[in-house]
């Protein structure tokens, strides 16, 4: 089972290069804000488990790398 810092490795160059994402401990775990644009408006994901910040960075990642290379039909 990973840890959350084995999932902040992870994801650790997609963190650095994302200006729009932050990952920050809190009590409960870690807390992923994305900031929706500006002025700085935050929407916030609490992830409880190592496998929650798995799955809510994986997905980020997924947008992201579609964002950047959509598929044209």
């Amino acid at each position: 089972m990973q840890s959350f810092e084995d999932v902040l490795r992870e994801f650790e160059d997609f963190l650095q290069t994302a200006s729009y994402l932050e990952v920050l401990p809190c009590r409960w775990g870690y807390v992923r804000l994305f900031n929706e644009g500006a002025p700085i408006n935050f929407y916030a994901v609490l992830c409880r488990t190592p496998q929650e910040l798995y799955d809510t960075l994986e997905n980020d990642l997924a947008i992201e790398k579609e964002v950047q290379n959509p598929q044209r039909d």
